[in-house]
């Protein structure tokens, strides 16, 4: 029996959003959801002026734009029970019903099944010293709440022990239920915790991720010297003036079944974990909470073991990228132990400075963003990043500066989770680029879909990546073009037939830009042109006519124009 295990489904909140769609267009589109928060917004969540206009409060976060009362999955749950309820529990049931609808599970139909929960919830990582919490913002200060509520509902609705037990109940699950919380390795944690409980055949099935929200929801946080936090509000993740992360809040889980099972099941499947490993980094570092460079290597190098592969076959690496200067520099050094006899530079990135690091839900929202890019078929630059550090340099591992394409058939990305706890984790997780879901989405009208066209090309037709059976005709592949360069261009002052006698170098469209035009060109008429081909050519009808010399079922029938 294969030791792989496939995601068959999976349900996110996050500061991007909440549908899957709106995700891969927010990361694709390189954007950030890292934003003020206003004075108003704070004195109406309750945020006493007193803390936020204290010397070193920085009003900067990315929230997720959930409430229970916007929840879509919690039928049943009662109004008491909501109000009482730490809202974290209720976003982490909320999307383990999402996520079991998407592996085409509906709540009647798992009742009573072996299935298992994994997963944790949030661990106040911005709620400063006072500890804030759904139980000191919204319990304490309720007279009337309070006394309507005995001890018993309370604790179990503010304890982070219940937060798994409450999904197993609602659902009526009879699997392992079990809370993990590892601070910000929580979510990646959990799925290690979950491939043990399949890899051992205790269960055939699992949910596991978590959740993380911060109380009162509309707030920022207090800078303090020596911390994790970010004094300026931006977090720039491996880049060489990075000064700190940013909070962020939200959550997700994902439906975990054996290879073999789903496969045989006819399950969809998102994504492949190839191998996965957890570990403590011991006491073989400056602090408790300071990271440590044994453990990471320790935990990258037990993944790759696990999925049976070596340095070069790894194709991106999702980091942990915090944006603290010790933190990346540490991680970065671990991957260039792991990976430096590699024959070529490793591509890292991260997804903190778009979404903000969202505490113990953080795998989360890098678990979903690699999904995305493997459908995809390309991983976005890392926001904000510009240079890395001097020391970082020479190194191996590499920070994303541009998109990162994944090559033909599948792909291997590794995911680094490592929490303050000490407990690192890193798993590899492989996918392909999927035809039927737009393979080259990416956010509607950004100039930074390098790799494919984008939503708003895609509206009216002409640069849907999709292979045509028969021969296109002068004017398809003229539409098909254009569209595809008005979007990559400043174009918008030309008419079509102005346009048609532009050159590319006129404009300065970028040249990643142009390797997304060629590949959608390659892809959609089997036509191999080089970017020196688009550059060279004086016109785009040059372009076209480059096009339809290269036709395969065209005089020679090779498909290929050589720039020579």
């Amino acid at each position: 029996m294969s030791d792989r295990i496939a995601i068959i489904g999976y349900d996110a909140c996050l500061p991007a959003g909440r549908d899957r769609a709106e995700i891969d267009s927010f990361l694709a589109a390189g954007k950030s959801a890292v934003a003020d928060v206003s004075r108003g917004e704070m004195l109406a969540a309750g945020v006493p002026e007193s803390t936020f206009t204290r010397e070193g409060y920085v009003a900067r976060t990315a929230r997720a734009e959930w409430t229970p009362a916007t929840a879509r999955h919690l039928a049943g749950v009662t109004a008491h029970e909501m109000a009482v309820t730490d809202p974290q529990h209720l976003l982490f049931l909320d999307c383990c019903v999402g996520a079991l609808l998407d592996a085409g599970m509906s709540p009647e139909s798992v009742r009573g099944r072996d299935i298992g929960v994994v997963g944790g919830v949030g661990m106040g990582l911005y709620a400063g010293n006072s500890l804030d919490s759904h139980f000191t913002t919204r319990l304490q200060r309720d007279d009337a709440l309070r006394e309507q509520s005995v001890f018993p509902e309370v604790l179990i609705g503010n304890s982070s022990d219940h937060s798994v037990g409450r999904v197993s109940f609602r659902l009526g699950l009879t699997g392992p239920s079990v809370n993990v919380q590892t601070a910000c390795s929580t979510a990646l944690a959990a799925l290690d915790h979950a491939v043990l409980l399949l890899r051992s055949g205790r269960t055939d099935t699992v949910l596991a991720g978590a959740a993380a929200l911060y109380f009162p929801d509309h707030r920022g946080y207090q800078w303090e010297r020596g911390g994790i936090l970010s004094p300026t509000g931006v977090c720039r993740a491996f880049d060489a003036h990075a000064d700190g992360t940013v909070g962020g809040s939200g959550g997700g889980v994902f439906v975990l079944r054996r290879y073999d099972d789903a496969i045989a099941d006819g399950n969809a499947i998102h994504a492949v974990i190839e191998g996965i490993h957890s570990g403590s980094d011991g006491g073989r570092r400056a602090s408790y909470a300071a990271p440590a460079f044994d453990g990471q290597v320790r935990v990258i190098r037990g993944a790759m073991a696990d999925a049976g592969i070596g340095p070069d076959d790894i194709a991106y690496v999702e980091g942990h990228g915090t944006g603290t200067t010790v933190g990346d520099l540490v991680e970065l050094g671990a991957l260039h132990e792991v990976f430096g006899a590699r024959g070529a530079p490793l591509p890292v990135g991260s997804v903190k400075p778009a979404l903000g690091h969202l505490d113990t839900a953080a795998g989360v929202a890098s678990l979903v963003n690699v999904i995305l890019g493997l459908k995809r078929g390309w991983m976005p630059p890392t926001v904000n990043f510009t240079e890395p550090g001097a020391d970082a340099h020479d190194w191996i591992a590499q920070p994303s500066s541009g998109p990162v394409p994944f090559g033909p058939g599948t792909s291997m990305v590794g995911i680094s989770g490592f929490g303050a706890s000490g407990t690192s984790v890193h798993l590899v997780v492989s996918g392909q680029r999927d035809p039927e879901h737009s393979a080259w989405r990416a956010g509607e009208g950004t100039a930074i879909d390098s790799v494919g066209v984008t939503a708003a090309s895609r509206a009216h037709d002409p640069g849907q990546v999709e292979p045509s059976g028969d021969r296109p005709t002068r004017q398809e592949i003229v539409e098909v073009l254009t569209a595809l360069l008005r979007d990559r261009g400043d174009f918008a002052h030309l008419d079509q037939e102005q346009l048609m006698e532009v050159g590319l170098l006129d404009f300065g469209i970028d040249s990643v830009d142009l390797i997304a035009v060629t590949k959608v060109i390659d892809i959609r008429w089997g036509v191999s042109l080089e970017v020196l081909d688009l550059l060279a050519a004086d016109s785009v009808r040059a372009i076209v006519d480059l096009v339809e010399q290269g036709l395969p079922d065209n005089a020679g029938g090779a498909g290929t124009v050589g720039h020579g």
